[in-house]
C-alpha cells in the first residue's frame, strides 16, 4: 500500500501520469483523494505490478516507482450508517495498464483482492471496485470467478455520453439538435451571459454563494434530488491544480471550475466541471424554476463544452444517462436529463457497474438487506 506522507512530488506526478496514461477517472487523482480526506475520510492507494515484475509487491518506493505497473487503485473509506460498520470504495477505478489481457489481467485484480484483504482493518466488511471498463470488453465473468458481487445500482453513472471536442465550433454545432442550436441563440439574445469562475477569482465566494442556494432550493426542490453539504462543494472547488499535457512532459493535474448563467442580473444556473488530463467532466448542476423561457441550461453547457477546447480537451463527458443498461430506479427520473444531454451530440459509453467483495458474509447480507429495501 502506498503511504501519502511517503510520497514527493514526483512520486504524485507519477501516480496522475499512470491515471491519465491509461484512460483512467479524475476520482483516481491524487487531488480527488487529498479532497476526500479534507472532507474526512480515508484514503487508501495500492499499486500492482505487472508478472514481468514478479508476484512480490516489494518495497512501497520500489514498487511505486518503476514503470512496471499493472494497476493503481484507490480506496475511499465510508462508514455505514446504523451498524457502523466500514467498507472501502474505488470510485471509477481501479485504474489497470492499457497493455494488460487475457490471464494477466484476471491475474493481476486477483494480487490486488490479495492485497487489500491484507491492509484491511477488521470492521470493514467488503470493499468495492466501480471501474471505467466498457461492457463489451467482457470482464464481468473474470470478476464473477474471482468472488465480485455485481451491485443492483449505480454509485456515480455506468451509463454516459461523451462528446469529441477536436471537432470545430461549427461542426459541434451542426451535430447538436436543431432546437438545441436554437435555444443556444435564443439564450444570447435574450442577454443571458455565461461566466467562468474558480477559487481564486475575487468574487468567488459571491458566486459560490448563489451556486449552492440554487443547490439548496432550486434544483433539488424540483426534482427531489440528493445534494452534498455547502462545505463538500466549497472544498471540492478548492481543488485547482492546473493540468499540464502529457505530451509536454506534464502529471496530470485535476482542477475544478464552476460556470454561471446570469439573466437580469441574477445567476439562474450553475454547473460544477471538472477538468482532468484532457477530459472535461460535467460534475454537478443546478437551475432555477425562474426564467426558464431563456434557455440558460443550452447555453451554459455550450460555453462549458467552448471551455473545454480552449483548455485542450479532446472529450467532454457529460457524467451520466439512462439507456437499456441502466439498472437502478434512474431511469424514470433521468429520462430528461438524458434528453437534455443527447441533444448536444456524443457516444454513449456503458461501463461494467459496480462490484463488491464480501469479507464478512453476515454482515455483508445485512447490508445488502437493507439497500435493496432502500432503493
Amino acid at each position: 500500500m502506498v503511504n501519502q506522507s511517503e510520497l514527493n512530488k514526483d512520486e504524485i506526478g507519477h501516480w496522475n501520469r499512470f491515471v491519465l496514461e491509461n484512460g483512467g477517472s479524475f476520482l483516481q487523482s491524487f487531488e480527488w483523494g487529498e479532497f476526500q480526506e479534507s472532507v474526512g475520510r480515508r484514503v487508501f492507494r495500492f499499486t500492482v505490478p505487472s508478472s514481468s515484475a514478479g508476484a512480490d509487491f516489494g518495497p512501497l518506493r520500489q514498487s511505486f516507482s518503476e514503470a512496471s505497473e499493472a494497476m493503481q487503485a484507490q480506496f475511499i473509506e465510508n462508514t455505514i450508517p446504523v451498524i457502523k460498520k466500514k467498507y472501502w470504495y474505488c470510485p471509477k477505478g481501479p485504474t489497470m495498464n492499457r497493455t494488460i489481457r487475457g490471464q494477466e489481467f484476471r491475474d493481476r485484480i486477483k494480487d490486488l483482492i490479495d492485497e487489500v484483504k491484507k491492509n484491511l482493518p477488521p470492521n470493514v466488511i467488503f470493499f468495492r471496485l466501480g471501474p471505467e471498463w466498457e461492457i463489451k470488453q467482457g470482464i464481468e465473468k473474470n470478476l464473477e470467478s474471482l468472488g465480485f458481487k455485481k451491485l443492483h445500482y449505480d454509485i456515480e453513472p455506468s451509463q454516459t455520453l461523451i462528446l469529441d471536442v477536436t471537432r470545430n465550433e461549427e461542426e459541434l454545432l451542426a451535430q447538436m439538435h436543431e432546437k438545441w442550436r436554437y435555444n443556444i441563440r435564443l439564450a444570447k439574445r435574450k442577454g443571458v451571459k455565461a461566466k467562468l469562475t474558480s477559487c481564486d477569482d475575487v468574487n468567488f465566494a459571491g458566486y459560490f454563494e448563489k451556486f449552492y442556494r440554487l443547490v439548496d432550493t432550486g434544483t433539488s426542490e424540483r426534482k427531489s434530488i440528493k445534494h452534498h453539504p455547502r462545505e463538500y462543494y466549497r472544498k471540492q472547488l478548492r481543488i485547482n491544480n492546473p493540468p499540464t499535457p502529457l505530451s509536454k512532459g506534464g502529471a496530470g493535474g485535476l482542477k475544478i471550475e464552476l460556470f454561471t448563467a446570469e439573466y437580469e442580473n441574477k445567476i439562474i444556473a450553475a454547473n460544477i466541471v471538472a477538468i482532468f488530463g484532457q477530459r472535461a467532466t460535467y460534475l454537478h448542476g443546478a437551475t432555477s424554476s425562474e426564467h426558464r423561457e431563456v434557455m440558460s441550461p443550452h447555453l451554459l453547457q455550450w460555453e462549458q463544452i467552448r471551455e473545454a477546447k480552449k483548455q485542450g480537451c479532446t472529450e467532454y463527458d457529460f457524467w451520466g444517462i439512462v439507456n437499456e443498461h441502466t439498472i437502478d430506479k434512474r431511469k424514470k427520473s433521468w429520462e430528461g436529463f438524458t434528453r437534455f444531454k443527447k441533444g448536444f451530440g456524443g457516444q454513449e459509453v456503458n461501463y461494467i457497474g459496480y462490484w463488491d467483495w464480501p469479507l464478512d458474509k453476515f454482515w455483508y447480507a445485512v447490508y445488502r438487506g437493507v439497500q435493496k429495501f432502500r432503493r
